[in-house]
């Protein structure tokens, strides 16, 4: 345990560093060109209005997409005070609006790129208590491409990253950890994912934490490291997200890895429970380290900030007691999917339930349960988060609900868990 507590902390300290640094060093890219590339195509990523296309698939897309958050990344990309060092952009991460009150990103990033640097008109807003680390790619890009052009550079790159998985499972004789990954994201509108450059953070996070586990998952078994994996995969997502939906990359890991290794009830639980704090104690002390660092070397304030904020989106839903509001704003996210989703999710669920009950009455319980327990128990997961962040789920539900795919991602496990013993049985 000492040893662990060191290990968690080197990390910690380490990525907070490293972080911090990189961070400074791509605010140090000219944004002039990132502007000049981002004004080629701002008016056709924010279409609106008339200028929505006709035919009803594309007016889905432009309709649904999340526009809002990813004109904040893109301009958060370009903008750069004068009289501001690469060290206080990347703490304090400026941010002009053209309300004082309230963000109208969509409308202020076309004004920020029709005024070629005339803010006059402008609010200077900060956003400190994010890490905003999508913009060590980001900018990069944006340097060399268009905004159009890098949405679908991450689109290939998701379709890379989703075929091969699919190829590294079938490889090693695991095609149920491709089902499982690839079966949730349908879950998640995955073509709205695909063409956001906020939505697809956390599935290309989730992608590579899978992908990784399908190839070393016998050495971080052997030498006790998925504590400290998934302590990592937790800094990834808190730096790298936006507070989307970041459970999805704890979630479904734990998923494909209760499918790579089968162990007795107690030893999966403790597992569980192990790994969820790894992964709580990286997502929630590299966003503190933000903080801190922020605090420390700057007197931002973003310690303080940061907590009223968490208080905020954390309090109980339109004066609700608790658990009366989670279940409501529950009922919100599921709302958000079309109805054939629903469908499909009940058909999904009826399965699970049925082979559930069939099991009880062959009698055959004794011998799944050990497999089953920590997959029901992670199935869970979401609706504890949507409760426990009821207001964030209840205002951001267009996109938050997309941690419910965890709640299929189990169901899928728990099916294939069951067909793969329903195998073995038949071969003793």
């Amino acid at each position: 345990m000492a040893k662990k507590i060191r290990n968690f902390a080197a990390i910690l300290a380490i990525s907070a560093v490293v972080g911090t640094m990189l961070l400074v060093l791509v605010f140090l890219l000219p944004v002039g060109p990132m502007r000049r590339n981002v004004e080629k195509s701002v008016g056709d990523m924010l279409k609106s209005g008339d200028e929505i296309p006709e035919d009803a698939f594309s007016k889905y897309l432009w309709k649904n997409r999340e526009t809002y958050t990813d004109a904040i990344m893109v301009q958060n990309a370009i903008e750069r005070l004068p009289d501001k060092n690469a060290y206080e952009h990347a703490m304090w991460m400026y941010h002009y609006d053209l309300e004082e009150d309230v963000w109208t990103p969509e409308d202020s990033l076309k004004a920020f790129c029709e005024s070629h640097e005339n803010v006059s008109n402008m609010y200077l807003h900060i956003y400190a208590r994010y890490w905003h680390g999508y913009l060590l790619y980001l900018k990069p890009l944006l340097l060399l491409f268009s905004w159009k052009h890098v949405v679908w550079l991450e689109l290939a790159v998701q379709i890379a990253l989703m075929i091969w998985v699919l190829i590294t499972a079938i490889r090693k004789q695991n095609a149920g950890v491709a089902a499982v990954t690839l079966g949730s994201f349908l879950f998640m509108k995955p073509l709205l994912v695909m063409i956001s450059l906020t939505m697809s953070v956390c599935w290309i996070l989730t992608l590579l934490a899978v992908e990784y586990m399908l190839l070393h998952h016998d050495r971080l078994h052997e030498k006790g490291q998925y504590p400290e994996f998934f302590l990592i995969i937790g800094i990834l997502t808190s730096y790298f997200d936006f507070l989307t939906y970041p459970i999805t990359t704890l979630g479904i890991p734990l998923c494909c890895y209760f499918l790579l290794e089968n162990d007795r009830a107690w030893n999966n639980i403790k597992k569980l429970i192990g790994f969820c704090a790894s992964w709580g104690i990286g997502y929630a002390g590299m966003w503190a380290a933000k903080w801190v660092i922020a605090d420390l070397t700057l007197h931002t304030g973003t310690i303080k900030d940061a907590i009223w904020s968490i208080i905020g989106r954390t309090e109980a839903i339109g004066g609700r007691p608790r658990m009366n509001g989670g279940f409501y704003v529950i009922g919100l996210n599921l709302h958000e999917y079309p109805v054939y989703m629903g469908i499909a999710a009940g058909i999904l669920a009826a399965v699970a339930v049925g082979l559930m009950v069939m099991i009880i009455v062959m009698g055959r319980w004794k011998n799944v349960y050990a497999q089953l327990l920590p997959v029901v128990v992670t199935a869970a997961i979401p609706f504890a988060w949507i409760i426990a962040v009821q207001h964030h789920s209840a205002l951001h539900a267009r996109f938050t609900f997309r941690i419910l795919s965890v709640a299929a991602a189990a169901a899928i496990t728990f099916i294939v868990l069951i067909v793969k013993q329903a195998k073995r049985s038949q071969k003793s």
